[in-house]
């Protein structure tokens, strides 16, 4: 009798890196900024997009005063941030 789910073979480190490098890659075409990477693992980051269109009209409709919301929000992104890994299996789990 046979497993129905045999355990996949383990990858070698340089076929892992070669699929994290690939991952890495396809985030960094969408915008993402390249952190780090290191063995086996790579973090990238991207800051959250601001509005600018509907932050224009609140500023000339306000006069203004709605200018201080929009300069504290450009100071203060948030950064999105995803952690790559590429298990012995070679599938890439992100978190």
């Amino acid at each position: 009798m046979t497993t129905p789910n045999p355990a996949p073979a383990a990858l070698s480190d340089e076929s892992r890196a070669q699929l994290l490098n690939a991952e890495v890659a396809k985030y960094a075409q969408r915008g993402w900024t390249v952190q780090s990477v290191a063995a086996g693992q790579a973090v990238v980051s991207k800051n959250k997009r601001i509005g600018w269109f509907w932050n224009l009209i609140l500023v000339l409709l306000t006069g203004g005063l709605w200018l201080i919301y929009v300069v504290y929000r450009a100071l203060n992104r948030k950064v999105q941030t995803v952690v790559i890994t590429v298990d012995p299996a070679g599938r890439i789990p992100t978190t």
